[in-house]
């Protein structure tokens, strides 16, 4: 019990230090070492050292595959860190980095010359790891010290990777990815999105695999990377709804592509008004309203689409025109709305009215969602794509909290695949009849004739963080 405290206290730590890490390091790629900014990222992560240093003498930050430790206890990711960790990792790769070692006594202006070594180190150079070594010996750095990732390999046996965290690492990775590929397109720069293309691959392979865990982890929100975690989010509705479709490998790939990509044109949008906390007036909702063709001008200069660019341009373009084609924007002439389109605008509808936005504070629970969905059905949705797509998720949706029969709580974790059984999901009980927080077991509700749902609560009312379920 003992060591089972003592990790959870490191990993908190740890996740404490990633994120005051990666806003030192940010804060320094575009300040001068003396800048109150950097002061201040300084003391913020000291602060954090001092609070893993009171355990001992020194503490090391270790890249193991493709994870973070402190020491030997793995650093967990989730919504809060997720851009700190991707950051750091391929930071400390680009360099041949295995950990740093920091020691006592820590003082701001050896990390501050710290920091500024590693981020003026060229990762392109013949032997990056060599060069930061001579850097911190040269200029007197004693108490932060670094090692090859060939050695850190040889600290750690194996790290073992279950589904569900191979599931996690893809998830924060993408939302990684998406979000360096969008913020490089605001600032015009040339972009490639070779990379997003693995890691679609890998999210389809994935779901072929085990499509709940990756639903699953839809339940995450990111209020402050909304439109990074929207995107991803609607890749993976969309890819689940490509899969009951029958597509095949390279088309699911293709459409979640294009679905990773469907907001770009909000680049182009004044940040201001995304996150504008009141209404829009007509005027601004006009500006809004324009962002499916600002993302079709962005598609067209990423590098590397290919074939694949006419499906995303679509996708982007069409996302809400809707099935009848009474959204925006305005047609010249009537047509028909594609397949990647008409998948898009479901996926999207139902992730942003069951996210809390800027503009939308208090979002609808999932199966309140689909009820408001289904309203719309052959006028903005396409009938028959709701209804695969309410059996991909559920009429109780992943990640819906429930009342049984029993008056336990649970939190459903997968949809049923018989459409008979479409009402008895697997369900997680996290609360016995008396309210007691329990760990129960998941079970299939078409098991037991006895049990059943007797209604959907909305789990913000009761203070119930239910993504954490899914980690």
């Amino acid at each position: 019990m003992k060591d089972r405290l003592f990790e959870e206290k490191r990993g908190s730590l740890g996740k404490e230090l990633t994120n005051s890490l990666h806003k030192l390091f940010k804060t320094a790629l575009i300040h001068d070492p003396n800048n109150v900014a950097i002061n201040s990222a300084l003391e913020k992560t000291l602060e954090s050292m001092k609070l893993l240093l009171s355990d001992g003498d020194s503490f090391s930050l270790r890249l193991v595959q493709e994870y973070l430790f402190i020491d030997d206890v793995k650093i967990k990711v989730d919504i809060e860190n997720f851009l700190a960790s991707m950051f750091l990792i391929e930071e400390m790769k680009k360099r041949g980095i295995g950990s740093v070692t920091f020691s006592v006594p820590q003082c701001g202006d050896e990390l501050r010359r710290f920091v500024y070594a590693f981020i003026n180190t060229d990762p392109k150079s013949i032997e990056p790891f060599k060069e930061l070594s001579h850097k911190l010996i040269s200029q007197g750095i004693t108490n932060i010290t670094i090692n090859m990732i060939k050695e850190e390999a040889e600290y750690f046996e194996h790290v073992i990777e279950d589904t569900k965290e191979m599931a996690k690492r893809i998830y924060f990775k993408t939302i990684s990815v998406a979000s360096e590929v969008m913020e490089s397109a605001k600032l015009k720069h040339s972009v490639g999105i070779k990379k997003s293309k693995r890691l679609v691959q890998s999210m389809v392979d994935l779901m072929l695999k085990e499509e709940s865990t990756l639903l699953g982890l839809t339940n995450l929100r990111a209020y402050d990377e909304y439109t990074y975690n929207h995107s991803v989010n609607v890749s993976i509705l969309s890819i689940a709804m490509g899969q009951r479709l029958g597509y095949h490998r390279r088309e699911l790939s293709e459409l979640g592509m294009a679905t990773l990509f469907h907001d770009i044109g909000k680049i182009d949008l004044p940040i201001e008004l995304l996150n504008k906390p009141s209404e829009f007036t007509p005027e601004e909702w006009q500006i809004i309203r324009q962002h499916p063709v600002h993302g079709v001008k962005t598609l067209l200069r990423l590098k590397g689409l290919q074939e694949q660019a006419i499906r995303m341009i679509m996708a982007s373009f069409e996302h809400h025109l809707n099935y009848d084609l009474s959204g925006y924007p305005k047609l010249v002439s009537p047509r028909r709305v594609s397949i990647f389109g008409r998948i898009a605008s479901i996926a999207d509808c139902y992730d942003a009215l069951t996210s809390a936005r800027v503009y939308n504070r208090t979002p609808f629970v999932p199966d309140k969602a689909l009820s408001f969905m289904m309203k719309k059905s052959g006028s903005a949705f396409d009938p028959i794509l709701l209804k695969i797509f309410i059996n991909v998720v559920g009429i109780y949706p992943i990640g819906t909290l429930i009342l049984m029969n029993t008056k336990e709580l649970g939190v459903v974790t997968k949809a049923n695949p018989n459409p008979g059984n479409i009402h008895r999901p697997y369900v997680k009980l996290i609360t016995d009849r008396d309210g007691n927080e329990i760990d129960g077991e998941i079970t299939d509700l078409a098991g037991d004739k006895n049990i059943f749902i007797a209604q959907s609560l909305d789990h913000r009312k009761y203070g119930i963080d239910v993504s954490k379920y899914f980690m």
